[in-house]
Protein backbone atom coordinates (compact mmCIF):
# COMPACT_ATOMS: atom_id res chain seq x y z
CA UNK A 1 0.00 0.00 0.00
CA UNK A 2 1.63 3.58 -0.78
CA UNK A 3 2.50 5.59 1.93
CA UNK A 4 -0.81 8.29 1.13
CA UNK A 5 -2.88 5.43 1.34
CA UNK A 6 -1.57 4.13 4.61
CA UNK A 7 -1.72 7.17 5.94
CA UNK A 8 -5.57 7.67 5.50
CA UNK A 9 -6.22 4.34 6.38
CA UNK A 10 -4.82 5.17 9.93
CA UNK A 11 -7.18 8.04 10.04
CA UNK A 12 -10.13 6.43 9.09
CA UNK A 13 -9.16 3.50 11.64
CA UNK A 14 -8.37 6.07 14.44
CA UNK A 15 -12.04 7.84 13.18
CA UNK A 16 -13.47 4.65 14.39
CA UNK A 17 -12.11 3.46 17.67
CA UNK A 18 -12.44 6.96 18.69
CA UNK A 19 -16.22 7.60 17.88
CA UNK A 20 -16.80 4.04 19.70
CA UNK A 21 -14.74 5.22 22.53
CA UNK A 22 -15.72 8.55 23.30
CA UNK A 23 -18.59 9.15 21.57
CA UNK A 24 -19.77 11.75 18.27
CA UNK A 25 -19.45 14.75 20.49
CA UNK A 26 -15.99 13.72 22.06
CA UNK A 27 -14.75 13.03 18.17
CA UNK A 28 -13.07 15.75 17.23
CA UNK A 29 -10.22 16.13 15.16
CA UNK A 30 -7.54 16.68 18.12
CA UNK A 31 -9.24 13.43 19.78
CA UNK A 32 -8.59 11.24 16.52
CA UNK A 33 -5.11 12.44 16.15
CA UNK A 34 -4.85 10.85 19.90
CA UNK A 35 -5.77 8.02 19.14
CA UNK A 36 -4.01 7.87 15.88
CA UNK A 37 -0.71 8.95 17.46
CA UNK A 38 -0.09 11.62 15.07
CA UNK A 39 -0.68 15.55 14.44
CA UNK A 40 -4.47 16.93 14.19
CA UNK A 41 -3.20 18.52 10.93
CA UNK A 42 -2.60 15.41 9.26
CA UNK A 43 -6.32 15.34 9.01
CA UNK A 44 -7.00 18.07 6.88
CA UNK A 45 -4.46 16.83 4.47
CA UNK A 46 -6.65 14.03 3.46
CA UNK A 47 -10.30 15.53 4.05
CA UNK A 48 -11.66 18.24 3.83
CA UNK A 49 -12.99 19.12 7.15
CA UNK A 50 -14.23 16.90 10.21
CA UNK A 51 -17.23 15.44 8.88
CA UNK A 52 -15.47 14.27 5.42
CA UNK A 53 -13.56 12.21 7.80
CA UNK A 54 -16.46 10.59 9.64
CA UNK A 55 -18.02 10.15 6.19
CA UNK A 56 -15.25 8.03 4.54
CA UNK A 57 -14.84 6.08 7.99
CA UNK A 58 -18.18 5.20 7.75
CA UNK A 59 -17.40 3.99 4.07
CA UNK A 60 -14.52 1.82 5.19
CA UNK A 61 -16.04 0.29 8.15
CA UNK A 62 -19.18 -0.58 6.14
CA UNK A 63 -17.14 -1.87 3.22
CA UNK A 64 -14.64 -4.15 5.05
CA UNK A 65 -17.56 -5.71 7.37
CA UNK A 66 -19.32 -6.22 3.77
CA UNK A 67 -16.68 -8.02 2.06
CA UNK A 68 -16.85 -10.14 5.33
CA UNK A 69 -20.37 -11.20 5.45
CA UNK A 70 -20.22 -11.31 1.44
CA UNK A 71 -17.28 -14.47 1.63
CA UNK A 72 -19.18 -16.02 5.17
CA UNK A 73 -22.97 -16.21 3.83
CA UNK A 74 -23.01 -15.78 -0.24
CA UNK A 75 -23.17 -19.11 -0.94
CA UNK A 76 -25.41 -20.41 1.86
CA UNK A 77 -29.03 -21.48 1.23
CA UNK A 78 -29.78 -23.69 4.95
CA UNK A 79 -31.39 -21.32 7.51
CA UNK A 80 -29.66 -23.04 10.28
CA UNK A 81 -26.10 -22.40 8.62
CA UNK A 82 -26.93 -18.78 7.85
CA UNK A 83 -28.33 -18.57 11.49
CA UNK A 84 -25.12 -19.80 12.58
CA UNK A 85 -22.66 -18.14 10.29
CA UNK A 86 -24.38 -14.50 11.54
CA UNK A 87 -23.88 -15.38 14.77
CA UNK A 88 -20.22 -15.92 14.25
CA UNK A 89 -19.98 -12.35 12.00
CA UNK A 90 -22.07 -10.59 14.78
CA UNK A 91 -19.35 -11.86 17.26
CA UNK A 92 -16.67 -10.44 14.58
CA UNK A 93 -18.37 -7.47 14.72
CA UNK A 94 -18.32 -6.45 18.41
CA UNK A 95 -14.72 -6.98 18.37
CA UNK A 96 -13.69 -4.99 14.73
CA UNK A 97 -12.14 -1.75 16.12
CA UNK A 98 -15.51 -0.47 17.74
CA UNK A 99 -17.09 -0.90 14.36
CA UNK A 100 -20.86 -1.20 15.55
CA UNK A 101 -20.83 1.04 18.30
CA UNK A 102 -19.47 4.00 15.65
CA UNK A 103 -21.70 3.37 13.55
CA UNK A 104 -24.61 3.82 16.08
CA UNK A 105 -23.16 7.11 16.88
CA UNK A 106 -23.25 8.51 13.67
CA UNK A 107 -27.09 7.68 13.15
CA UNK A 108 -27.81 9.14 16.32
CA UNK A 109 -25.87 12.17 15.07
CA UNK A 110 -27.48 12.31 11.54
CA UNK A 111 -30.21 14.41 12.70
CA UNK A 112 -28.23 17.49 12.78
CA UNK A 113 -26.05 16.71 9.54
CA UNK A 114 -27.66 16.57 6.17
CA UNK A 115 -24.34 15.04 4.92
CA UNK A 116 -24.13 12.17 7.23
CA UNK A 117 -27.87 11.46 7.21
CA UNK A 118 -27.29 11.25 3.29
CA UNK A 119 -24.73 8.88 3.67
CA UNK A 120 -26.28 6.96 6.13
CA UNK A 121 -29.58 5.81 3.77
CA UNK A 122 -26.60 4.96 1.41
CA UNK A 123 -24.92 2.83 3.61
CA UNK A 124 -28.26 1.13 4.41
CA UNK A 125 -29.14 0.34 0.85
CA UNK A 126 -26.29 -2.22 0.24
CA UNK A 127 -26.76 -4.07 3.41
CA UNK A 128 -30.39 -4.44 2.83
CA UNK A 129 -29.98 -5.85 -0.71
CA UNK A 130 -27.29 -8.26 0.31
CA UNK A 131 -30.19 -9.30 3.03
CA UNK A 132 -32.64 -9.97 0.01
CA UNK A 133 -30.38 -12.11 -1.66
CA UNK A 134 -30.27 -14.42 1.43
CA UNK A 135 -33.53 -14.61 1.41
CA UNK A 136 -34.04 -14.98 -1.96
CA UNK A 137 -31.68 -18.07 -1.36
CA UNK A 138 -33.36 -19.16 1.43
CA UNK A 139 -37.07 -19.37 -0.15
CA UNK A 140 -36.04 -20.75 -3.69
CA UNK A 141 -37.28 -23.88 -4.94
CA UNK A 142 -40.02 -23.52 -2.24
CA UNK A 143 -44.18 -22.35 -2.31
CA UNK A 144 -42.78 -18.83 -1.30
CA UNK A 145 -40.35 -18.20 -3.96
CA UNK A 146 -42.39 -16.24 -6.18
CA UNK A 147 -44.65 -14.88 -3.06
CA UNK A 148 -41.83 -12.86 -1.09
CA UNK A 149 -40.96 -9.52 -1.19
CA UNK A 150 -37.64 -9.90 -0.13
CA UNK A 151 -36.38 -6.68 -1.24
CA UNK A 152 -38.59 -5.29 1.91
CA UNK A 153 -37.67 -8.22 3.85
CA UNK A 154 -34.53 -7.50 3.68
CA UNK A 155 -34.86 -3.89 4.44
CA UNK A 156 -37.29 -4.89 7.40
CA UNK A 157 -34.24 -7.04 8.76
CA UNK A 158 -31.43 -4.08 8.52
CA UNK A 159 -34.11 -1.91 10.54
CA UNK A 160 -34.58 -4.53 12.58
CA UNK A 161 -31.28 -5.03 13.32
CA UNK A 162 -30.52 -1.02 13.38
CA UNK A 163 -33.30 -0.92 16.11
CA UNK A 164 -31.84 -3.52 18.23
CA UNK A 165 -28.80 -2.03 18.17
CA UNK A 166 -29.32 0.99 19.41
CA UNK A 167 -31.32 -0.16 22.32
CA UNK A 168 -28.07 -2.37 23.32
CA UNK A 169 -26.22 0.81 22.39
CA UNK A 170 -27.91 2.42 24.97
CA UNK A 171 -28.49 0.39 27.96
CA UNK A 172 -24.88 -1.67 27.19
CA UNK A 173 -26.49 -5.19 27.46
CA UNK A 174 -24.82 -7.04 24.29
CA UNK A 175 -26.53 -10.34 25.60
CA UNK A 176 -29.81 -9.34 23.65
CA UNK A 177 -28.90 -10.26 20.24
CA UNK A 178 -27.04 -13.45 21.09
CA UNK A 179 -30.75 -14.00 22.99
CA UNK A 180 -31.98 -12.97 19.60
CA UNK A 181 -30.20 -15.54 17.68
CA UNK A 182 -30.95 -18.65 20.77
CA UNK A 183 -34.92 -17.38 20.26
CA UNK A 184 -34.75 -18.05 16.01
CA UNK A 185 -32.73 -21.31 16.08
CA UNK A 186 -36.40 -23.67 16.24
CA UNK A 187 -37.63 -21.37 13.70
CA UNK A 188 -34.43 -22.07 11.51
CA UNK A 189 -34.85 -25.56 12.28
CA UNK A 190 -38.19 -25.45 11.09
CA UNK A 191 -37.57 -24.07 7.80
CA UNK A 192 -34.82 -26.05 6.25
CA UNK A 193 -37.47 -29.18 7.13
CA UNK A 194 -39.63 -27.33 5.20
CA UNK A 195 -37.43 -26.21 2.28
CA UNK A 196 -36.04 -30.01 2.33
CA UNK A 197 -39.50 -31.28 2.13
CA UNK A 198 -40.06 -29.62 -1.26
CA UNK A 199 -41.85 -26.44 0.07
CA UNK A 200 -44.46 -28.59 2.36
CA UNK A 201 -43.99 -29.36 6.38
CA UNK A 202 -42.99 -33.30 6.79
CA UNK A 203 -46.03 -35.31 8.13
CA UNK A 204 -45.91 -35.89 11.72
Amino acid sequence: MAPRAQARKRLLEAAIRTLAAEGYGGTTARSIARTGGFAPGVIYYHFDDLEDLLLAALRHTSEIRMACYEEALGSCTDATELLARLRELYAEDMQHEGHIDAVQELFAASSTSPRLRAELLAHVEPWADFAAAAIRRLVQGTAFEHMAPSREIGLMAVAMFLGIQTITHLDGDRDRIESLFTTMEPAAILWDAFARGGGTFPDK
